[in-house]
């Protein structure tokens, strides 16, 4: 069914905040059911206190044609028109800097089905700053 969200694995960041630039990673699991319109897969926290510049989009294959992602940070959409996970092709997305006051919750939206949808893997890495 369309409009379903997939809860985070974790609710805390995968680790505290490091001093200067640094690399916060996620990996999620979609299902062939995860990319109908709508679908929502949360990808995991980021920590408090940061700004986030951009990330890592590295998705595997998941559909034939049509799959189309939109990347939100608690509630504003940073990246839309995102169509790597058709064919699997990797991007870098720079964002307009967004800072964190608390653990803040990223999601990975479907906005367009997957055509002959596939299960596969969305690997992300969000490139912050300790405030």
């Amino acid at each position: 069914m369309a409009g379903e969200t997939t809860t985070a694995l974790s609710l805390n960041p995968p680790y505290e905040a490091a001093e200067g630039m640094f690399l916060v990673p996620f990996s999620v699991a979609y299902s062939t059911t995860q990319n109908e319109l709508n679908d929502v897969m949360e990808i995991g926290y980021l920590p408090a206190n940061v700004t986030c510049y951009g990330y890592h989009y590295v998705p595997t294959a998941m559909a034939a044609s049509a799959l189309v992602h939109k990347v939100t940070i608690n509630t504003t959409d940073v990246t839309t028109g995102l169509i790597g996970a058709v064919l699997g092709t990797a991007s870098y997305q720079a964002i307009t800097p967004i800072s964190t006051t608390v653990k803040t919750l990223v999601k990975v939206t479907s906005t367009t089905a997957a055509v002959t949808p596939a299960a596969g893997t969305l690997k992300m890495s969000f490139l912050c700053q300790k405030n």
